[in-house]
């Protein structure tokens, strides 16, 4: 028997998730890698313009996505029935994105055209961030669906379907980007329909999966399931919106950042996004890890098991820098192949200038990552534990009270965009020790998330 919290256990839970947060990570780096063979404007447009799209679902989704906190937590208490109710009122809570989430599309358009950036890549950015909007509205309710699941321990069924999506949207990139028959050329739009497309057909799959489980299979409890529940949805809203507080502050210091790094001369520009480009290559996957980290988490605070909440926390972070490790090797030994890839083909500057401002950023993010492994992973088990207010409180006051002051400080004195990178990696790196530091101390385990 797997003792719980072990090292086997939350490989068996991680695994699957790693494959599918890879998954992602693959999809939007071939829908850059494409943009930046299609034109210089469109890949100075899709970062900024993706960035926003991801900000405006971000809040959003976790708010959704922290259903799935319920369902672990319920599912270690031995409750499947509660299961299947935690999931229903994440599906609410989705319902209820949906407007918010076309509010953002004015906001978005408006933010673009303050940033600053050329006047034709600033309509790229409207248009793209459009169709990524679209496609996102499905975003919140796969969150619920996929909660329901993964959150149990069924991580497979999560990672096939975004592993269908994912390569579906690979397929349909060049299809759409440069047309093909009766499709015309649509450029960085078509870009985002393909992904909008891949992000239906993973809410399709798992909307068909969910109605084949059999806490649902008849009609009086898929009622129950389903039905509101007023008391649940705001205990789930209020442990929920300080996570999604959370990856909003982070992901909206990050996308301050990049609209910085916009204003600056379009080599540093473009080397920025290219880098962090092959930065979300490394990102994503170590999220399934603090996904699994929060689901391991929760199930043994479900249990009331304390000691094997902390151990799974402390076997992920492990690990965490197993996989960062080998992103180290392997991106550090194919540098510069990786680099020359992305090259864009109208580059209104030399490759021979380009190529060692590349590899400073990538060895600047070797570098964060292994500090940014403690925010992801012991941010993940953390929130699964249910301290999320601290989580929210840290992130806000590192980076919005000492790495954004720091950035525009160096920015208005003009240091340079290696200058700029240092500041990100001294906030990842305060960042993740206070995590650390919460997490050693071991207040979160007197917070009770589901009645016993």
């Amino acid at each position: 028997m797997t003792r719980k919290g072990s090292l086997r256990e939350c490989l068996m839970v991680a695994w699957p998730l790693v494959l599918a947060m890879a998954g992602n990570a693959i999809m939007m780096f071939a829908d850059r890698l494409f943009l930046a063979r299609y034109s210089a404007t469109s890949i100075q447009a899709a970062l900024p313009a993706g960035l926003t799209a991801f900000m405006a679902i971000a809040f959003l989704q976790n708010v959704v996505a922290y259903s799935g906190t319920f369902v672990a937590q319920y599912f270690g208490a031995g409750s499947r029935a509660a299961c299947a109710r935690a999931m229903g009122q994440g599906l609410w809570l989705a319902l209820l994105c949906v407007p918010l989430l076309l509010a953002t599309v004015p906001l978005g358009n408006l933010l673009f055209e303050l940033a600053g950036h050329a006047p034709d890549v600033v309509k790229e950015e409207r248009s793209y961030y459009l169709t990524l909007v679209v496609g996102n509205l499905s975003m919140p309710f796969a969150a619920a669906i996929a909660g329901f699941f993964s959150g149990q321990g069924f991580t497979r069924l999560v990672m096939v379907a975004n592993l269908i999506g994912n390569a579906t949207n690979v397929l349909l990139d060049p299809l759409f980007i440069w047309g093909w028959g009766p499709i015309p050329e649509l450029g960085i739009v078509g870009a985002g329909v393909a992904t909008a497309f891949s992000q239906f057909l993973i809410l399709g799959i798992l909307i068909v999966a969910v109605l084949r489980e059999r806490h649902l299979s008849t009609s009086r409890r898929r009622r129950v399931a389903f039905a509101w529940k007023g008391p649940l949805i705001l205990r789930i809203a209020r442990f929920g919106l300080p996570s999604g507080g959370h990856v909003l502050l982070d992901v909206g210091t990050f996308t301050v950042f990049v609209f910085i790094t916009g204003r600056m001369d379009a080599l540093s520009f473009a080397a920025s996004n290219i880098a962090f480009s092959v930065n979300q290559l490394v990102f994503a996957p170590l999220m399934g890890i603090g996904m699994a980290g929060a689901i391991v988490t929760g199930q043994r605070m479900g249990d009331q098991d304390t000691k094997g909440a902390a151990r799974a926390g402390r076997n992920c972070i492990v690990l965490g820098w197993i996989y960062i490790l080998l992103c180290t090797i392997v991106i550090g030994g194919f540098c510069d192949p990786i680099l020359r890839a992305f090259y864009p083909h109208n580059a209104p500057f030399s490759y021979d200038a380009y190529l060692p401002l590349g590899r400073s950023l990538i060895v600047i993010f070797l570098v964060w990552a292994w500090f940014d492994t403690l925010n992801i992973v012991l941010g993940g088990a953390l929130k699964g534990a249910g301290d999320t207010r601290f989580v929210m409180y840290w992130v806000a006051g590192t980076a919005v009270f000492l790495w954004m002051p720091a950035l525009l400080l160096l920015y208005w004195l003009d240091f340079g965009i290696v200058s700029l990178w240092l500041t990100m990696l001294g906030y990842v790196m305060i960042a993740g020790g206070g995590l650390l530091w919460r997490f050693a101390r071991g207040q979160w385990k007197n917070i009770r998330l589901i009645a016993s």
